[in-house]
């Protein structure tokens, strides 16, 4: 490996754990190596599969695993194109493809959906550092890709359940390499007919996506800083007044007493106890933010912090490498300690401290931030010591190059292990952590999360915001393909903050965001501190912003049965829901590389506009019949005219769509009149489905609380 303490020799473990998937791990036969404890992979107990649809060869000399297609005996995947490397700080292995259809592996910006296989290395490890046209690990680890192999639809998806810092390298041949610093080497690969089915596979083993609350499909605001809650009730109220669907408000840090969780500032914010109460007459929620670091000060009066005092007397924090004395670091509060969400013991004391809390000030769902984990200094306030943990013999081509920047030293302790090890899944725990304060909040509820940083398997508890953008024309269209990646990780519910969180958006931006933002399965306009003001209402009652908004947001609550509909399978198999156009028509190969439009499930096609000046697109459409949404009559085109009010909207023929009469909030809208719109196809003939119940228990599906339609239409004349 040439950087030292090489491991001779390796055990390789096979495992035909279904006829599509197969798993292969290789580890030190005389030495324990760190295994990711996930909640929801864990050690294989059932017998071989039999009908396998793969075969598996293991090359001797050079070293090689093939894995083959049986029905066409296609190779797969073939690891002897480079060599094994196993030393205990540098695992690396390569692996042949059969086309260079690649998608996936983050969390990082992809300005196209399909990989550049040009020679490009993407680092993985979490790290808080906002969206850019750098080629830079951002929030999340996801380390698994999908292969389109050909027009047929065959595809196959790999996944390596490691969490140490990678770095996977895209090469032209094609072929792909993961490169990693600790850890085992622990494959899993996936065989579908289609890309869909890769998903699904994929999936059932890491964990299904959460079910979400149809409230929260809703449209949300939110902004870093209003400055008062007077301010903050003067935007709610705006908004109201145009009519604006809209159904939830969110509080970022200022809230709080100087930036403490589990606080809220008593002077600029007075009121809050009752403002959950003042958006539920109107049926709107209230969500607030929550991020990791806990500050070591006291309250403003000079009172003891009680989630401080409480969390040091249960030892919860994340330690020094002598596994006792808390690390310190800097975040928004000044001095903070970090809970260590791996630990048993902080669980129950982040479950407390959110209960106390939400006994003070009432609240609707979380929003969890800063998690990678954040740290405004290098390492601790101490330092890092030089050893080989904070300054490994190789460093993945990481943000600095360096493993602690803006984050805690990698000797640190926590339950689950040294830091360097389980980094990257600081956002994971905290994650499962805050699942589990929900479910004591709100028992029977379904509520609300996101988190910024995640990991293989998060999807389970959290959705996902794609971080702080910027508002610029690139960063409206790069959320395309990041959305995309997102339903292939299994987050499903997913989105970007509409009209750009950092910098002054302009009216054309913000209009063109609110347009496809209306399609963003999380639908949320946030922004940052500083900036002018970007809620709909104040560009003006009667602006074409508003109109436009108010337009497509009343069409998306038209449609959210179909969205509902589309969560449940999401949930229940483990379908997308924001779904590439190749997904559905793979045939044609001009849709392999389509990212600047985007499906509802398999009839909705979402055609926006991205950039200034523009009211003519080229828009891609597939074969098939397609009707315009306004005015339902049937299309078949590539250039669309979309003036400034105007987004391409499509419904696919052959599909029926379950609608409901939209109002202000889904409170309101779930109590309307529904309906069904009908596309026929070319055989006059169409179907669709609609999932349905209260909208916010858990459980509605296990325990047959629902409504489930099918519904066909047939011999049309």
């Amino acid at each position: 490996s040439l950087i030292g303490n090489d491991i001779n020799t390796v055990l390789l473990t096979g495992e035909y754990q279904t006829p599509n998937r197969f798993r292969f791990k290789i580890t030190d036969p005389n030495k324990k190596r760190f295994e990711v404890p996930h909640e929801h992979v864990g050690s294989f107990t059932g017998s071989a599969a039999s009908n396998l649809n793969y075969k598996v060869h293991v090359k001797q000399n050079p070293f090689g695993i093939i894995v083959t297609r049986v029905s066409n005996n296609r190779v797969l995947f073939d690891t002897t194109i480079g060599p094994l490397l196993y030393a205990d700080q540098l695992l690396q292995l390569s692996i042949k493809l059969p086309s260079s259809n690649i998608y996936g592996v983050g969390e990082h910006v992809h300005k196209q959906y399909r990989h550049d296989v040009n020679w490009k290395t993407w680092p993985m490890f979490t790290r808080d550092i906002g969206p850019s046209g750098e080629m830079h690990n951002l929030y999340g680890v996801q380390t698994f890709f999908l292969c389109l192999e050909d027009s047929t639809g065959a595809s196959f998806g790999v996944f390596l359940m490691n969490s140490n810092a990678m770095e996977f390298v895209v090469q032209p041949a094609p072929a792909v390499t993961y490169r990693t610093i600790g850890g085992i080497l622990d494959f899993y690969i996936f065989l579908g007919d289609t890309p869909e089915q890769v998903v699904q596979e994929y999936l059932k083993l890491v964990g299904l996506p959460l079910f979400p609350s149809y409230w929260s499909l809703g449209f949300q605001l939110s902004r870093w800083n209003y400055g008062s809650l007077d301010e903050v009730k003067r935007v709610v109220e705006r908004n109201r007044a145009i009519e604006l669907p809209y159904d939830a408000q969110i509080t970022d840090v200022d809230y709080m007493e100087e930036k403490k969780d589990f606080t809220y500032d008593k002077v600029k914010f007075q009121d809050l106890p009752n403002f959950a109460a003042y958006m539920h007459d109107y049926g709107q929620k209230y969500i607030i933010i929550l991020d990791p670091a806990i500050s070591t000060q006291n309250l403003v009066d000079g009172s003891p912090y009680g989630s401080y005092v409480r969390g040091e007397s249960k030892k919860v924090w994340v330690s020094e490498s002598d596994g006792e004395t808390a690390l310190l670091g800097e975040v928004w509060p000044g001095e903070t300690v970090f809970p260590d969400f791996t630990n048993p013991d902080c669980e129950s004391w982040w479950v407390e401290e959110c209960k106390l809390f939400h006994n003070i000030v009432p609240y609707d769902g979380i929003w969890i931030d800063m998690n990678e984990v954040s740290n405004f200094i290098k390492g601790s306030k101490k330092g890092c010591a030089q050893n080989d943990l904070n300054y490994p013999p190789f460093t993945p081509s990481i943000i600095e190059k360096l493993m602690f920047s803006k984050t805690l030293c990698m000797d640190a302790v926590q339950k689950w292990g040294k830091h360097y090890d389980v980094h990257s899944l600081y956002g994971y725990s905290m994650a499962i952590s805050t699942r589990k304060a929900i479910e004591a909040l709100f028992p029977g509820k379904r509520s609300f999360l996101i988190s910024r940083s995640t990991f293989v398997g998060s999807g389970k508890h959290t959705g996902h915001w794609l971080g702080d953008n910027a508002a610029t024309w690139d960063h409206l269209k790069w959320a395309i393909p990041g959305m995309l990646e997102f339903n292939l990780f299994g987050f499903p519910y997913i989105g970007a903050d509409i009209c750009g969180f950092v910098d002054n958006t302009t009216e054309e931006l913000c209009r063109r965001w609110m347009q496809v933002g209306a399609f963003y399965p999380f639908c949320r306009n946030h922004n940052a501190e500083g900036y002018i003001s970007q809620d709909p209402a104040v560009f003006g009652p009667d602006s074409v912003l508003v109109n436009t908004s108010k337009y497509y947001l009343n069409i998306r609550y038209t449609l959210l049965p179909y969205l509902y509909t589309l969560f449940y399978k999401a949930h229940t198999r483990g379908d997308t829901v924001v779904r590439p156009v190749l997904h559905e028509f793979y045939s044609d190969e001009v849709t392999w590389s389509v990212d600047r439009q985007f499906l509802w499930g398999p009839g909705l096609l979402i055609s926006p506009v991205l950039d200034p000046g523009v009211e003519t697109i080229q828009a891609y459409i597939p074969d098939a019949v397609w009707y315009e949404y306004d005015t339902v009559s049937r299309k078949q085109w590539t250039t669309m005219q979309l003036p400034a009010d105007k987004l391409g909207l499509h419904l696919r023929g052959g599909y029926i769509y379950p609608t409901q009469q939209p109002a202000q909030t889904t409170v309101a809208s779930r109590m309307n009149p529904m309906g069904l719109v009908i596309a026929l196809d070319d055989n006059n003939a169409a179907s669709g489905d609609l999932f349905w119940d209260d909208g916010e228990s858990t459980g509605t599906i296990e325990s047959k609380a629902y409504i489930y339609y099918e519904f066909t239409v047939s011999n049309v004349s």
